[in-house]
């Protein structure tokens, strides 16, 4: 599915599990950024928040959201909506590779592209390393975005390997 969401001359960035291109480009102006994002199976999004909205439109798969304290599944034309300041996490449980569209603000635009790194185009779930999470964090911290403690995740079933 990624050949037909994902153009091959597209660049292609990891975020930590899922990759990502973006459909309009990235500036310092604000406004909206609009991003394609192919989501592996068994890749963890853990409990996070942010003063950004961010809209999800599932294209393919079945995805599981967590807004506030409830888990959801999210198939096919289904749309995730993430006011700014909600806790929320995402996982693909489902064996198969999940396709969505994200609209987000271009701030968060500029943070996927810092804290990225270029990807493969196959479906193989890459974990992050100690460097990648470190990174991560340090620009979390710059942007204002609250990451959640392995309490917080484990609160909600997520139980991460790093």
């Amino acid at each position: 599915m990624i050949d037909t969401l994902i153009p091959e001359h597209h660049d292609l960035i990891d975020i930590m599990g899922p990759r990502i291109s973006f459909a309009t480009p990235v500036s310092a102006e604000e406004g909206y950024c609009v991003i394609l994002s192919v989501v592996p199976a068994g890749a963890v999004i853990p409990v996070h928040s942010h003063p950004d909205r961010e809209t999800l439109y599932v294209i393919d798969g079945r995805l599981e959201g967590l807004l506030g304290s409830t888990w959801q599944t999210f198939g096919p034309r289904s749309v995730i909506d993430v006011p700014g300041g909600v806790p929320h996490a995402f996982r693909n449980g489902s064996g198969q590779e999940v396709t969505a569209l994200l609209v987000t603000t271009m701030r968060m635009g500029r943070f996927f592209k810092e804290i990225g790194r270029p990807a493969a185009r196959s479906a193989t779930l890459i974990p992050p390393g100690p460097d990648q999470i470190a990174a991560l964090a340090s620009a979390a911290r710059r942007y204002g975005y609250h990451l959640g403690t392995d309490e917080d995740n484990a609160a909600v079933g997520i139980y991460l390997d790093v």
